[in-house]
């Protein structure tokens, strides 16, 4: 669940396309950080505090790490303007990526504040941006990189915040997006006891082996994920509102990508139709897989990101150029490119690339860099070959439902690039036997935006009266975590109002005996 943000070290040539305790600050920091989102008067990096928290690297065991050491310093932003003792936590549960990314982005929090009179408060995800357990040396470390690791972090950083604020009485609300959204939800389930309610936007929490949900569909041993890119394809559609040919044209596009790929001449008319970088970038069919998976990459990232108003959300990180922005809902400008008959296949070819241009030429670059790791998962392929925390690229594809080519879930290959990449083999069940589908989950709102590949690994239906499920018709990822726009449609405003009717009636809701 990169969120495919790592992809976009696709978008041109050069540079990245080719001991303190609780209330240690840095101050107010000087600059905007992983993400800018062209702010225009909004909050977000230079209205908090960076702070350091001593966090234990091993949570279960008392036996020593390998180099001893049993702690890290993980990073965490704080503002307190509009917050009073005993007043609510407003938490949110990093996720993989700079904390300063959803500081800039959590508009649901910044924007209800001072109603709540709520204290705001971020946690990086340890291995994420700044929070090194080991240093330099974490890649040697990877196997305290789980999410029971990062939950017992949140639970632990908790509490002694809320010592640190004397506020024992201070009702926490979670709140998190995509993998955070996952982690928001199991936080409230595994310690009920340090969050009262949870805000899970976008959390694909029934997207694993061995759950008898709808996403587990396919010809996989336990299902494959294809529907997934049922949902992708969907956007592409009339029903989506892109243009009725687009889907159809992109399916149609793979079997001449590979056809041409058969041949050297055929390779090297690929890559100047889809204006490679370098000589002969098309040397082997291997390259030509790559060169598919970086178009259905562009698909699933617009996807992820087709929000009712132009936003660099997802690309902020590589272009660091807050002008840049994808268009409002993206994959409808990118069917744009694909909305004739197309009985050329060179024009059909020639369309596909300018489509996923919407995309990766967002920052206008002469020419594109060929993938050498299709993926496009970095770290978070080792929380993939291990609790398979999901990862789209391995998510099976028919080819008949979805606007792609056919592809299975192989998990003996998995297994293989898990054992050579990391040394570890995925445990396909694990989520499952820890969570099962959340049967007894209380004080939980899962909101799922249609237009979202990840609602179809989402909780869609209720699960309790207080776990609800929220649709989104017209929403993509965590679209109702963001500030408000007036491009917003009726349900994300629907779904945000029902998200803070139910944080009322869980900070309302009576204490039990023991904190009386």
């Amino acid at each position: 669940l990169t969120l495919k943000v790592v992809i976009l070290l696709l978008l041109g040539t050069g540079g990245a396309a080719r001991g303190c305790g609780l209330g240690h600050t840095v101050g107010l920091l000087p600059r905007i950080g992983a993400v800018d989102l062209s702010l225009q008067g909004r909050p977000g990096m230079p209205n908090v505090s960076q702070h350091w928290y001593t966090q234990t690297i091993d949570h279960f065991s008392w036996a020593p790490t390998p180099t001893r050491e049993r702690t890290f310093q993980q990073r965490y932003m704080v503002n307190k303007k509009h917050w009073k003792k005993g007043g609510p936590i407003f938490f949110y549960t990093g996720n993989e990526a700079n904390v300063e990314m959803y500081v800039n982005s959590t508009g649901l929090m910044w924007e209800n504040a001072k109603e709540f009179g709520a204290a705001l408060v971020w946690v990086e995800h340890r291995y994420y941006g700044e929070s090194k357990p080991f240093g330099e040396n974490m890649m040697k470390h990877l196997h305290y990189l789980t999410m029971e690791q990062a939950l017992a972090d949140y639970a632990a950083f908790i509490y002694d915040f809320k010592s640190e604020l004397d506020s024992r009485e201070s009702r926490v609300i979670a709140f998190g997006g995509s993998y955070g959204g996952m982690l928001a939800a199991w936080l409230r389930v595994k310690y009920p006891n340090v969050v009262d309610g949870a805000i899970a936007g976008s959390a694909p929490v029934l997207a694993f082996h061995g759950q008898e949900g709808r996403f587990r569909k396919g010809r996989g041993p336990f299902g494959s994920g294809e529907a997934y890119w049922d949902v992708v394809t969907r956007d592409a559609t009339g029903a989506g509102g892109s243009a009725p040919n687009c889907a159809a044209n992109v399916r149609r596009s793979w079997q001449h990508v590979f056809d041409l790929g058969k041949t050297a001449a055929g390779r090297r008319k690929l890559a100047a139709t889809f204006r490679l970088c370098g000589e002969e970038p098309l040397q082997t069919s291997e390259d030509v897989t790559s060169l598919a998976l970086m178009h259905l990459n562009a698909w699933d990232t617009m996807a992820m990101g087709n929000f009712p108003y132009p936003s660099n959300y997802l690309i902020f990180q590589t272009t660091q150029d807050p002008s840049t922005v994808l268009p409002a809902y993206p994959v409808r400008a990118a069917c744009q490119h694909l909305a004739g008959d197309f009985s050329n296949g060179d024009d059909l070819l020639a369309g596909v690339r300018e489509a996923s241009g919407v995309l990766y030429n967002a920052s206008k670059v002469p020419c594109y860099e060929l993938p050498r790791d299709p993926n496009f998962d970095g770290i978070w392929d080792y929380q993939w070959c291990t609790e398979m925390l999901p990862q789209e690229t391995y998510f099976s594809r028919d080819g008949s439902t979805d606007m792609f080519w056919p592809f299975v879930e192989n998990m003996t290959g998995i297994r293989r690039h898990c054992n050579v990449t990391f040394g570890v083999e995925p445990r396909e069940t694990w989520i499952a036997r820890e969570f099962g589908e959340l049967d007894g989950a209380t004080n939980i709102v899962f909101s799922n935006g249609l237009f979202d590949p990840w609602s179809s690994g989402g909780v869609v239906h209720n699960i309790s009266e207080s776990a609800v499920a929220v649709i989104i018709p017209e929403g993509a990822h965590h679209l109702d975590l963001f500030f408000s726009d007036p491009r917003d449609p009726p349900s994300v405003i629907s779904a945000r109002r029902t998200e803070l009717n139910h944080i009322r009636s869980w900070i309302s809701a009576p204490r039990l005996p023991a904190y009386v």
